[in-house]
């Protein structure tokens, strides 16, 4: 299963959760997941996520890159985005703050999901 099928599962998930809003207060993310094989873009809001093309994209953008199992790991929740970092298995260029932030938006989501099992 490719990144794409993963992050149409996150956003049915995401779209459905909104105890997520409140990191939206001053700004929504545009995260770009790239590995080897391929790469995707997000434009994650308040209530909303939605994959994005090359030319939609705008300046701020976050970069996420690693193997597409790591990127997978992380989309699902399985693993938090500061453990796949610090392991070297994904790499990331933004502030600590948006690091964290992505990571509970992505952990959360997941564990929502796993937790209704």
């Amino acid at each position: 299963m490719g990144i794409d099928l993963v992050i149409e599962a996150f956003k049915v998930r995401f779209e459905k959760q909104n105890y997520l809003s409140p990191f939206f207060r001053l700004q929504d993310f545009v995260v770009a997941l790239s590995s080897t094989e391929e790469r995707i873009s997000v434009h994650i809001r308040k209530r909303s996520c939605k994959v994005i093309t090359q030319t939609d994209q705008p300046q701020s953008v976050v970069e996420i890159t690693g193997s597409t199992e790591a990127l997978k790991s992380l989309i699902e929740g399985r693993v938090k985005l500061s453990e796949l970092i610090s392991r070297k298995e994904i790499h990331m260029d933004a502030s600590y703050r948006t690091v964290l932030k992505l990571e509970s938006i992505f952990y959360l989501s997941g564990q929502q999901t796993s937790d209704a099992v």
